[in-house]
Parts: C-alpha cells; sequence; structure tokens
C-alpha cells in the first residue's frame, strides 16, 4: 500500500484500491482528530482554495495544526508533491508567514479527510523514472510522494458543516 513518508503516523486509511488511490482520515500521533488549518491558495469560491501565485510560481500548501497537543503537520505542498509542481518546477513552497487560517462560519477546528490519487507504477516508471526531466533523477520509490491527484475535506468539529473539496485538484 502507497502511504506518503510524511502522512504515515497521521492518516488512518479507510480506502485503497489497486489503481492507486488512497483515503482516509487524519488524526494526530496523540490520537486528537481536531485541527487548526493553515493554508496557501487562492480562494476560488466559499471554502474551496486553488494554487495561488507566489514569487512566479504557483503555490499551494496546507497544513494542520493538533488542538490537543499543537504538533504540526504538513498535509500538502504542490511543490513536494504535485507532478506538475516538482517534476515540472512549476511549483515553489511558500514559508509559515504565508499561511492564512481557515475559518469557516466563525469555526476554526476541523476534521480532516485526504484522498490521493497515484499515476499507475507503470506509467510512473515510463514517464519519471525511466525519462526525467534534465538534471532530475527519481526512482520508483519517489511515486508514494508524487501524486497526481489529491482531495481534502474538512468538516467544522462544531457545527458538523462539511467543506467538501476544501482542495481537489488536478497535479499533473
Amino acid at each position: 500500500m502507497l502511504i506518503p513518508k510524511h502522512l504515515e503516523k497521521i492518516l488512518r486509511v479507510s480506502e485503497y484500491d489497486d489503481l492507486g488511490t488512497l483515503s482516509g482520515q487524519i488524526v494526530c500521533e496523540c490520537g486528537c482528530e481536531t485541527f487548526g488549518i493553515k493554508y496557501f491558495g487562492e480562494v476560488f469560491c466559499p471554502g474551496c482554495i486553488g494554487m495561488g501565485e507566489y514569487n512566479g510560481k504557483y503555490a499551494h500548501t496546507v497544513k494542520s495544526v493538533c488542538r490537543e497537543c499543537g504538533k504540526e503537520w504538513l498535509l500538502y505542498d504542490f511543490a513536494q508533491h504535485g507532478y506538475d509542481g516538482l517534476i515540472c518546477k512549476d511549483g515553489i513552497s511558500v514559508s509559515d508567514e504565508e499561511l492564512i487560517d481557515a475559518v469557516a462560519d466563525n469555526e476554526k477546528d476541523f476534521q480532516i479527510q485526504m484522498s490521493i490519487e497515484f499515476d499507475d507504477e507503470e506509467q510512473f516508471t515510463e514517464e519519471v523514472v525511466e525519462d526525467p526531466p534534465d538534471g532530475m533523477s527519481f526512482s520508483p520509490d519517489d511515486r508514494v510522494n508524487i501524486w497526481s491527484w489529491i482531495v481534502i475535506d474538512l468538516k467544522c468539529a462544531e457545527s458538523g458543516k462539511m467543506l467538501e473539496g476544501f482542495v481537489d485538484s488536478e497535479l499533473a
């Protein structure tokens, strides 16, 4: 099963298929299921963010902060996890000072569901491992951290209001 290295400790997998789609809930190491959300991106509709421009490149980042222990977890960074952001070098990471706190109807505490889609193994090997962009090299093991699609849904902890598609982005 493919689980991104930075999510291994916090992603409780609920669904996985052989085609490379993974879904689950984010739960902190301490057991807490409630988080604050920090993000960078452009707001396209209430409760939905997409790519934003930062220093002439595309940026899109989501971090969570555990409400119990305060530990911060990177969930997604287009420059590190997106096929176009990392391999095509269209992405840039932003500093923490650029991140905005997510708020929905005056609520700042959320439960998090994530779905990640990976390229199939054969396609990844042919397009990335065997024919990498100039000056780059990848191994089959890198597939776990290079995604073709991501969805992050948030649920307000107090009201139960859903923010489906807080992030819903094709990355390749």
